[in-house]
């Protein structure tokens, strides 16, 4: 036995091959079947002969008729340019944050011809500190493209689609 959405597709014309010939296997081998198939068939032409249907539907097409084209608006969604490239700027930020510690860590080397052997306590500190600087700054920065790239590809995403289905 077929279901009601099945029989419905096979009186609206919109079944598989399949299902057509199981259709007219069980027409041909199963009265009770023709009978609920008969049955349905004319539940459905009399819904399609309601006037309250054909109101409705030729409401629509006059209002859809009366619109002149040149009315009809195109929404036109602006991408910032910017947007396109947060791949290139992250990437960017990274190779920075890298030559900026490789350079530092270059600048501030010790050399082989210092001749004291005092400890050179404010250079160590300032070496020290600008490390210390420079990884926070590092770590804030791409934290922050980190948050810019995770509220465009999650959240603004995930409440538009709420916001459609919502409301």
């Amino acid at each position: 036995m077929l279901t009601d959405e099945q029989i419905f597709d096979i009186i609206d014309g919109c079944a598989s091959a399949e299902l057509m010939q199981l259709h007219s296997h069980l027409m041909n081998n199963s009265l009770e079947y023709k009978q609920y198939f008969n049955e349905l068939e004319a539940i459905h032409l009399d819904l399609a002969a309601l006037p309250l249907e054909q109101t409705s539907a030729n409401f629509t097409e006059k209002v859809l008729a009366c619109i002149p084209e040149e009315k009809l608006v195109v929404i036109h969604v602006r991408e910032r340019v910017w947007s396109r490239k947060l791949t290139y700027i992250f990437g960017g930020t990274m190779a920075a944050m890298f030559l900026i510690a490789v350079g530092i860590i270059i600048a501030f080397q010790p050399t082989s011809d210092v001749t004291s052997n005092s400890p050179d306590i404010f250079s160590k500190y300032v070496s020290t500190l600008q490390v210390q600087y420079f990884t926070k700054i590092a770590v804030l920065l791409n934290l922050i493209v980190i948050l810019v790239v995770f509220d465009k590809k999650i959240l603004r995403p995930y409440f538009r689609h709420r916001k459609v289905s919502l409301g």
